[in-house]
């Protein structure tokens, strides 16, 4: 049943919004540090200033000697509770909640919808100045208007999570805003907000601010949470020296490239933590009582398993003991597989089981590997390498190409690292 959610607004100050609209970034953001001033917010040895390379605002230290304090109260925060308590706002029937929870977490529709709702009400809103620096697009694969990202797993996702959206926003009807409006909303949800302990899904403005590094020695800023005292919520420096002019930055989690474009709308050259995912599968022409046998081994046993990731790291190699033993266990014959029990596969992570298994291990994962890159792209490496080059590129592909470019280079070597051990094993 689809439920109808039109926020309150009186459209008779469209003509006062019109008058009160902003065309710059430097009229937007004197708009907000006013704001942040008449609502006593700390941002102390902080300058807010837009970076040409994000295409938006960022936060940078003005001071080597002092460390940036920067705190916010709870009264500008925007969460469900906000949600729940406006007078102008509609909540969403649990009836509607039930229904788009198989696309989308209630808090997050919740927070989507309170954001449009308040952006509708133009300087009416409390959040007005805070809602008009937002971005008004987005680089995730959810707004791109051509496929940069060929096969990939991403393409793919974002595919089913532009569907699911599409879903949610057949089930709200709303007359009030566009499916595109609706992405809008739920891109600054899912990509700028806070689980915070007390309230859950939040909004900060000034918090939000800060980018992402991938290593943790790199953040110079960390989030401390709600001080309960102050009723102020504060982000923390890091043991980091900060020098003036510097970026502060805070450390969103240990995320792949896969997981910064979807979510984040950016990638990050030579990202630690990026990876590609290889799923394996029994072969299906096997005799089933073979087939059986390896299924009951895999699911028995805590080391084997047919989902794996491959990531370059310096400590270890691209192709994990676990992907092997898997590997053994699934190219197994009959005759070597009856040598095996729940009681000693374990040993097939340390152990190869012999010189013809082992070759055909390394076998099908070449025939995996090519298999997976012939399916996946439909570009080389060395032409995405190519066209990084260019200076007419737009952050859509630009951000796609690094995550096509490593990938790619990850599944050279993992291609390079199977033909030596082959190589070596003859």
């Amino acid at each position: 049943m689809k439920r109808r959610l039109d926020p309150t607004v009186d459209n008779s100050n469209s003509i006062e919004q019109q008058r009160y609209k902003l065309n710059t970034n430097e009229e937007r953001l004197n708009l907000f540090e006013d704001w942040l001033r008449k609502h006593k917010v700390l941002y102390d040895n902080t300058e807010i200033r837009f970076a040409e390379l994000y295409n938006g605002f960022a936060l940078y230290s003005t001071s080597s000697e002092h460390p940036p304090d920067i705190q916010i109260p709870t009264c500008l925060l925007m969460s469900t509770e906000s949600a729940k308590n406006s007078s102008t706002f509609t909540m969403p029937t649990s009836d509607l909640l039930e229904q788009g929870e198989e696309h989308i977490d209630q808090e997050t529709l919740i927070l989507s919808l309170f954001l449009l709702h308040e952006r509708s009400k133009g300087i009416q809103s409390h959040w007005y100045p805070y809602i008009q620096l937002l971005p008004q697009t987005f680089s995730t694969p959810l707004f791109h208007k051509e496929n940069y990202l060929e096969s990939t797993p991403v393409f793919y996702l974002s595919q089913t999570m532009y569907h699911s959206m599409s879903e949610v926003c057949n089930l709200i009807h709303s007359h009030t805003f566009t499916l595109e409006e609706f992405l809008w909303a739920y891109t600054v949800i899912s990509s700028r907000a806070f689980k915070i302990a007390e309230i859950g899904t939040t909004l900060i403005p000034v918090v939000d601010l800060a980018n992402h590094v991938s290593l943790a020695r790199e953040a110079n800023l960390a989030t401390k949470g709600i001080d309960k005292q102050t009723d102020r919520f504060v982000l923390t420096t890091t043991e980091k020296k900060i020098v003036q002019g510097e970026e502060l930055c805070i450390r969103y989690n240990e995320l792949a490239n896969w997981q910064l474009l979807l979510y984040y709308g950016f990638a990050i050259e030579n990202n630690a933590f990026d990876s590609v995912f290889l799923q394996l599968k029994i072969d299906p022409d096997e005799p089933y009582e073979m087939e059986m046998k390896k299924t009951l081994l895999l699911n028995l046993d805590d080391d084997l398993f047919l989902d794996h990731e491959l990531q370059i790291t310096e400590d270890q190699p691209i192709i994990t003991d676990n992907l092997l033993a898997t590997l053994r266990l699934l190219v197994m014959t009959d005759e070597e597989l009856r040598h095996y029990t729940i009681s000693n596969i374990g040993e097939l992570v340390s152990s190869i089981v012999n010189v013809d298994n082992e070759r055909r291990v390394l076998h099908k994962l070449l025939e995996i590997l090519n298999e997976f890159k012939e399916a996946t792209f439909t570009t080389t490496l060395e032409e995405n390498l190519q066209r990084y080059q260019s200076t007419d590129l737009t952050d859509d592909e630009r951000f796609s190409l690094i995550y096509l470019i490593g990938q790619k280079q990850i599944l050279e070597n993992a291609l390079q690292w199977a033909q030596n051990a082959l190589t070596q094993l003859s």
